[in-house]
Formats: C-alpha cells, structure tokens, sequence
C-alpha cells in the first residue's frame, strides 16, 4: 500500500504528565512518517498543558474540558486528517515500526479497510519485568482474525488495532456513555462480522503500575460484567457457531467471565441459557490432555493464581466434571484464605506434594512462574494457553 498513507494517531490524556512523554516520543519515533500525532487533553490540572507545549509543532495539541476519554477520543476523531486512526493511552508506548507493519500487511488485503491488530508486551513497572502476549498460543490465526473472537476472549489489546476512517461513517464513534468499556464497545462494533488481520509481533508495549486501578476497581469490574452481557444479548446463535467449535462453551466462558469481574444475577441467568441450547458431541481431548499431563496417574489439580484467570479456570473445569482441589498463589496476602470455596496455598507448600498435583497455571503470561515451580521440584504442570482451545471445543456438562 502507499507508504504516503497518512495515520493519525490520537492520544487522550488526563493528569498524565508522569507518563505522557515516553507515550508521545514513541509516537513521533514512527518509522512509517507519514502520521500525525494529536494529543487531547481531557481538563487536566497537573503539568500535562506544559509538557504537549514543549513539542511544538511535531504534534497538535488540543485541551477542552474534563469528559472523560470517549469524549477526548472523539474530539481527536473529529480533527483527524489521517486516512486510518489509531490510538494510544498516554501511559502506554508504541513499538517503532508499528504502524509500519501495519501498512505493510494491508498492502496484499483486497479490502483496504481492513482492521489490523496484533500481539503486545506487558511491562510491570514495579518490578521492571517485561513479558509477552503471544495470542497465537493460545488460538490459531483463523480464529484471532474472526470477527469479534479476540475480543470476546479478551486477548485483544484495544490500542493495537488500525482502523480506517471509513469505520467511523459506518458505525458511528466512541460511546460517552461508557466511562471504562468504551473501547471494547466501539470495537465490537466496528469488527463483528468482519475478516480482520493479525500480526504476530509485539507492537506495543503497556504499562501496569499503580496508578492505573482497572483490575481492582469494583465499578471496573460491573462494567467488564455488563459488558460480556452486551455481547451475549447482541450477538446471534449462528454468528457464535461460526466462531467456535462448541457455543455452549463459548457461552460458559462468558458466563465465567461475568462471575470472576463480578458476580451478578445475568451469569446465572447465562447458564440457564446454556442449558436450554443443542447438545453437542462429547470432545475428550480436554480430559485426554490433563491425563497426559497427570502422567497417566490420579493427581489432584491445583490452580496456580488465584485471582480473575484462576477463577475463570476453577468454574470451567468444575462444569466439565473435573474437580479442583485449591489454588496457590505467590502473593501473601491471599495465601492461607479461601476464594471462590478453596484454600489457597503458597509455592512452598505446593512443593510438599509436588509428586501428588498437576499445577494448572492460569496467567495470560506463564514463563517465569513455571520455571519458578519447576524450581521447587513441582514436575506436573499445565498452563491456561494450552487449555484454552480445548476448553473451547469441550462443551459443558450442563
């Protein structure tokens, strides 16, 4: 495709001067030139205003009042030049050649307007440790670039993909409505029933430290709730079908996923529904592989992590029939308690009955915990990217 293809990339900000500047450098540092870089300053009183004037003219800075980052996204949509919008959180970076790479793989798409996404690298501020999300893992190509899948199984990171500006016209823009999922929102629309493009590379890198509260936050959590709901009501039986082997799976997944952001009344109705859905053949490839890993012999099943991925893991497992004797965890502060009705143990009391457990490890990134447990002798292990296409082709004993 033409290299003159002008990106614009947006990027709201609010309070964000600790960050902000590593997000605009990386912006500028594109290595496909022809973008540019509009940052929206959504109200904000700490030295934002001061850092976006320094830049001059490199980009085109823009304050209005506090509304929150839908309102700050569609103020940077409304003055965009560009051909294709992306953008990106003022704490987050971009990796040099990402928009590049993206305009490169639409160069052999037939539709132009095609959405390109692709994988990105997760850097722990705190402990300055920087891992990979590698969605191709976990799912096939076909699947991640099928509609809304990878968003609906929350693989998709929402400032990764590219999207023309025809999107706009055709779905409309960011729903001020929605103060924490406006991002996902806006991307089921603009990707549901729609071929996309997957990059298998990293193209961004996002920060997680303490001054962002998502995963904590309980109104977060109601959103995330209220949001796979959406998903559930909004789309048709036949559309479920075409993206997953076995739909009452799929529709376990979200109901797990409702229940481990926030348990509310829709989840249970969720699983009525599964029960009133076709039957499916029996698939044993799930039951097969944890027999393998068991090493062919009884061992209990131990959920390392017990926080939203470990509880996704213990309620799908439980409705195959596969029964799960605790959780374990490197943080202290949930070791020694019960959550979601199991006792949660620590790394070092795994390792007393190392010989007697199959470790599932339920974390998006699994590298360095497996060779931790390895480490204390523990030789059964599985991880949540190894089971997750099994899951989804398991149907649910319901």
């Amino acid at each position: 495709m033409e290299k003159k293809v002008l990106v614009s990339i947006v990027i709201p900000v609010y309070n964000g001067d600790n960050y902000l500047c590593d997000a605009i450098d990386s912006a500028l540092a594109q290595t496909h030139k022809s973008r540019e870089v509009i940052v929206v300053d959504d109200g904000s009183v700490d030295g934002t205003e001061r850092a976006c004037v320094g830049y001059g003219d490199r980009i085109r800075y823009i304050r209005k009042d506090n509304g929150g980052v839908s309102s700050a996204l569609n103020v940077g949509i409304r003055e965009m030049r560009g051909e294709y919008f992306t953008w990106l959180a003022h704490d987050d970076m971009f990796y040099p050649d990402k928009i590049e790479i993206q305009v490169d793989a639409l160069a052999s798409a037939t539709d132009k307007t095609t959405i390109v996404h692709g994988n990105y690298d997760l850097l722990d501020v705190k402990r300055n440790a920087k891992s990979h999300m590698r969605q191709e893992d976990s799912y096939t190509s076909g699947q991640l670039e099928n509609s809304v899948f990878s968003l609906l199984m929350a693989t998709l990171h929402a400032s990764t993909p590219l999207i023309h500006k025809s999107d706009f016209e055709r779905i409309g823009v960011f729903d001020e409505r929605l103060p924490l999922t406006q991002d996902y929102d806006f991307l089921f629309r603009a990707m549901r029933g729609k071929r996309s493009v997957f990059i298998a590379r990293p193209l961004l890198l996002s920060r997680l430290h303490g001054f962002s509260n998502k995963n904590t936050n309980e109104w977060y959590g109601i959103a995330c709730a209220e949001q796979y709901k959406h998903y559930t009501d909004t789309l048709a039986y036949s559309e479920v079908c075409d993206m997953f082997v076995s739909p009452r799976a799929f529709y376990l997944r979200m109901a797990a996923m409702m229940k481990a952001r926030y348990d509310t009344p829709d989840s249970d109705v969720l699983m009525s529904k599964i029960a009133g859905l076709p039957m499916e053949p029996e698939n044993t490839e799930l039951s097969n592989y944890l027999t393998e890993r068991m090493g062919g012999k009884e061992r209990k099943i131990c959920i390392f992590g017990a926080g939203y991925h470990g509880k996704i893991l213990k309620f799908e497992l439980e409705h195959r029939g596969i029964k799960v004797a605790c959780f374990g965890d490197n943080n202290a502060c949930v070791q020694g308690t019960t959550i979601s009705g199991l006792p949660c143990l620590s790394p070092d009391e795994l390792s007393i009955s190392k010989s007697d457990i199959l470790t599932i490890i339920a974390a998006d990134v699994s590298d360095a915990i497996e060779t931790q447990l390895q480490g204390l002798g523990l030789k059964h292990i599985a991880t949540k990217k190894q089971l997750d296409s099994l899951l989804l082709a398991s149907p649910p004993i319901i």
